[in-house]
């Protein structure tokens, strides 16, 4: 439901008490995300992306498709962490018959990080899970069901980094 300019400062019914999630205040909201800070490592540019999500969901609590956004945009985050980080090690590749192979997309980077020991998570999991966002899904996301997966991206990204110079320290 689209709202009117006077309604944009009051809660998504969703959040309002008057359907939907039971506890989940702007400041439960707040919270949530103020435990998925990012270590100094991270890149700007991750680091950006990752706080537009976590303000995204936050915001979700005026409308509540902000939620669904900030859901379908959590595996392009780590999409782009993973490029940051093993990026140039596909730089050039090419295939059988010299011509240039695009640059890898989320399954070979997890594949790849997980091979390199970069990261401990279940690659297989973190797929399904980008699957079922990207491509659709007719449930109703709450609160807890946005920030299992954003909890695990997000410890995904720390793990990545964990072992970069201090020389990636945010400016």
């Amino acid at each position: 439901m689209f709202k009117r300019a006077h309604e944009l400062h009051t809660p998504d019914p969703y959040f309002s008490g008057v359907a939907g999630f039971v506890g989940s205040g702007l400041e439960r909201l707040h919270d949530d995300m103020s435990r998925m800070e990012l270590p100094d490592g991270v890149p700007d540019a991750v680091r950006r992306c990752h706080d537009a999500l976590r303000h995204t969901y936050i915001y979700s609590y005026y409308s509540y498709d902000l939620l669904t956004v900030a859901a379908a945009q959590t595996f392009p985050c780590l999409e782009l962490a993973l490029r940051e980080r093993l990026g140039s090690q596909f730089v050039g590749r090419v295939d059988r018959k010299g011509k240039v192979r695009p640059p890898p997309m989320l399954d070979e980077l997890l594949k790849a990080a997980r091979a390199q020991n970069l990261i401990s998570a279940d690659v297989e999991g973190l797929n399904h899970l980008r699957n079922m966002f990207a491509h659709g899904t007719d449930a109703v996301l709450n609160p807890p069901m946005f920030l299992i997966p954003f909890q695990l991206v997000t410890e995904t990204i720390t793990e990545l980094f964990a072992s970069t110079s201090s020389s990636c320290k945010r400016t």
